[in-house]
């Protein structure tokens, strides 16, 4: 058996079964479920450290969970270029502090044979830091982790994981993992300075126009935005589940909620989050 081990250390999620559980019963207390009949299909989460944005991530689950216990919660990951090819993570289980999450090995050969994919190396965040999730409210599901460049391979992606589901029968949610606007100096990017007029620029400009296009399902002007405006990290890891989803039936989206890291720990340095629920 291939095991995939954690990699990233306790300040981004915590150590223990215990604490993982504990934070995430506070980030949903209080959340109202989505309307009865509503139909899910995933979402776009953040891929902060826990302390930053565990608690958008855990909501858009968590809205998830309440509706459906799919087969297979895929999530895309990004951090990769627009020349990267997709990197798929290889392994038969990935570890977690809250048990080990078997992985979605039956999707590896199929998947390949549609799109070409790279082996995934540890170590990259966009994916790990959500997995304690996907175990926590999918106990009895697989994952599918693959990291999607900024491209527009990404939607091609998301299409493929979407027809290799209807192949294997498989139900499935698509959680795609993209932070927002980096800015300030950490990032070296400040165009409009620094202090609250930069973070109001952010919100209501820079983050929103991105957040907009998510919001209307359009890949192309999301990923425009992203690589014109650097409104996202990651834009490949939402555009991918976007397709994914829309494939599987999605056709609207509805924004769970969105702050800053300025919000939480006020800096010249901040990343934006959003949480986004893909609907029918």
């Amino acid at each position: 058996m291939r095991l995939r081990q954690r990699m990233l250390p306790p300040g981004w999620y915590p150590a223990t079964k215990d604490e993982c559980v504990h934070d995430i019963e506070g980030f949903i207390a209080g959340v109202k479920p989505l309307p009865a009949g509503t139909k899910v299909y995933g979402g776009m989460i953040p891929h902060a450290g826990w302390y930053f944005s565990g608690k958008l991530a855990a909501r858009v689950f968590h809205l998830n969970a309440l509706v459906t216990q799919p087969q297979i919660v895929c999530i895309f990951g990004g951090h990769l270029g627009g020349d990267s090819p997709p990197l798929l993570a290889e392994a038969d289980v990935w570890e977690t502090p809250l048990g080990q999450v078997p992985l979605a090995t039956e999707f590896y050969q199929p998947l390949q044979a549609k799109l070409p994919m790279r082996p995934e190396p540890p170590g990259d965040n966009t994916i790990e830091v959500n997995l304690p999730f996907a175990k926590y409210f999918f106990p009895k599901s697989q994952v599918l982790g693959i990291r999607a460049p900024q491209s527009d391979t990404a939607v091609q992606l998301g299409t493929a994981v979407a027809e290799v589901a209807r192949q294997l029968g498989k139900t499935i949610l698509f959680f795609g993992s993209a932070d927002l606007t980096h800015y300030g100096p950490n990032y070296g990017w400040a165009p409009k300075g620094y202090g609250p007029e930069a973070v109001k620029w952010v919100k209501e400009v820079n983050d929103k126009r991105f957040l907009d296009a998510i919001l209307k399902l359009d890949a192309k002007t999301a990923l425009a935005d992203a690589l014109d405006d650097r409104s996202s990290c990651s834009p490949g890891g939402a555009i991918a589940a976007m397709a994914g989803a829309q494939t599987m039936g999605a056709a609207k989206a509805r924004l769970v909620g969105y702050y800053t890291s300025y919000d939480v720990m006020p800096a010249d340095s901040f990343v934006g989050y959003g949480g986004v629920v893909w609907e029918g």
